[in-house]
């Protein structure tokens, strides 16, 4: 009775920890889902507000690097000294128009025109027009130029008979050289295509004008937007399908912002489409649906949570102790039952792959231990087998079998001359010295090697050849090397096939 009842106890309190664990979760959740519709709609409307806002001023900005682009020649004193008699040296157009402006920064027109609008040159994509055509483009543009002529009238200043242009203050936080304020920019339809416009009077860096010059000559450049710059902007931006529409056509699911002052339904704007999700939050089960899914979620990630851990440590449980059950425990090198499934394996292949069998015994490794303890040896032999291991890495298995013994499988790859070098410093290994609370711990060792098949295709041949070629080895002297081949053949090595 006593066992039942500890038996009810125990169930009504895991159940009541589940329910008072799915009643935590169901306000969890239920809150999560309030805070998050109320989020993404906020974040809806912020995110739309902030990407007209960065679509607006990367409109400006790109405007404003083109009015750099174009000061490089209209506020020059080359420039306003070749247009004294209002015309253009061929080397001028040439070398400034059409080798530097348009192969450098691509404009598509580069017009100079009076305040009046009569055209003085006109060149079309780097090359030069005649008037007439260039005065067609300058129709489009005509506000902008009585915009930049009221520019450059209010910036004029008496002087000594001249005049000179108010500078712009110079602002140290800005990098780039101040330019006066005489220019007008906007953006466009030039041609087909969404276009920066940009007219300044051509002026000189000294900004003084002389009398007879007060009358200026207008640049005008049209830079178009590229499909590259547009990808540019939608690469910064984080935006996509950016492109420039009336605003009449602007469709339903893209969001617009304008790129000049007008406000006409004919007008150029700039739309794209937006990243905000709140057109896909707008459904009023969507919160239901919020609730039951991360209910749902909730619940299948504690059940797998829980038995992922349970699995997990099972495994890694049965992981170690496969690992132990073929592995030393004290070297970590393989123990007897791992180096038997390594042999017997090799030879299920050795036709194909032939192999070598190397059996070490530590010489001197009783006195290490008689002298200096237990501990001692065990220093000892797992710094032998770390070095053995580290040799034969790659190339084959080292196991111990108990004691002192190591057998080393080398596989095929090795030939029977580097498997000798390869047991010479494994010797060479053994006989350095391993440090021990203040001592250094000397042993040696001895090798006996055995090649299958030459020696023998299953183990109760090949093994007792490798072990009888290592006592020879020991007999003869220590810190040795014998092969099979080394005993007398006679009488102790029957070959495979033959009688013993």
């Amino acid at each position: 009775m006593a066992a039942g009842a500890k038996k009810r106890t125990s169930s009504r309190a895991v159940l009541g920890i589940h329910t008072a664990c799915t009643l935590v979760a169901l306000l969890i959740v239920a809150s999560l889902a309030f805070v998050l519709n109320r989020s993404v709609t906020e974040a809806d409307r912020f995110g739309l507000t902030a990407e007209r806002k960065l679509v607006e001023s990367e409109m400006r900005h790109q405007v404003d690097a083109v009015v750099q682009y174009q000061a490089g020649l209209s506020y020059w004193d080359k420039s306003f000294a070749e247009l004294e008699d209002r015309t253009f040296t061929d080397a001028f157009v040439k070398q400034e128009l059409t080798d530097w402006l348009w192969r450098d920064f691509g404009f598509s027109w580069m017009i100079f025109a009076d305040a009046s609008g009569r055209t003085l040159l006109a060149m079309e994509n780097g090359r030069k027009v005649d008037a007439g055509t260039g005065g067609r483009t300058l129709k489009w543009v005509e506000d902008l130029i009585d915009k930049a002529n009221s520019l450059y009238e209010a910036a004029l200043i008496a002087k000594g008979g001249g005049w000179v242009l108010l500078s712009t203050d110079k602002n140290p936080d800005v990098l780039a050289a101040p330019l006066p304020n005489i220019h007008a920019a906007d953006l466009r339809m030039i041609d087909g295509s969404m276009s920066i416009v940009v007219v300044q009077a051509v002026v000189p860096k000294t900004m003084d004008i002389p009398a007879g010059r007060r009358k200026p000559v207008f640049m005008i450049t049209v830079k178009p937007f590229s499909g590259r710059m547009i990808r540019d902007m939608e690469d910064r931006l984080g935006i996509s399908n950016l492109g420039f529409i009336p605003l009449r056509q602007v469709a339903k699911g893209f969001i617009q912002a304008a790129v000049s002052d007008c406000s006409q339904p004919a007008c150029m704007v700039a739309a794209w489409t937006p990243r905000a999700p709140g057109s896909f939050v707008r459904s009023e089960t969507l919160p239901s649906v919020i609730v039951i899914a991360m209910l749902a979620a909730l619940t299948m990630a504690f059940i797998a949570a829980r038995f992922g851990a349970v699995f997990s440590a099972l495994q890694d449980s049965e992981a170690e102790n496969r690992h132990l059950a073929k592995h030393d425990r004290l070297t970590g090198v393989l123990n007897r039952s791992g180096f038997d499934d390594v042999l017997h394996a090799s030879l299920a292949k050795v036709k194909e792959r032939p192999f070598s069998l190397l059996c070490l015994d530590l010489d001197t490794f009783k006195v290490v231990n008689d002298t200096y303890g237990h501990p001692a040896g065990d220093a000892v032999l797992k710094t032998l087998a770390a070095r053995f291991a580290d040799r034969v890495a790659g190339q084959g298995f080292v196991a111990r079998l108990g004691g002192d013994e190591f057998t080393i499988i080398v596989n095929h790859t090795v030939s029977h001359a580097d498997v000798m070098t390869l047991a010479n410093a494994l010797i060479a290994d053994a006989q350095v010295p391993v440090p021990f609370e203040g001592h250094l711990l000397r042993v040696g060792s001895s090798v006996g090697v055995a090649f299958a098949p030459e020696h023998g295709n299953i183990a109760r041949e090949i093994v007792p050849l490798a072990d009888q070629a290592l006592y020879l080895a020991k007999n003869r002297g220590r810190n040795r090397v014998q092969t099979a081949d080394d005993l007398v053949v006679a009488d102790r090595i029957p070959r495979t096939g033959q009688a013993a």
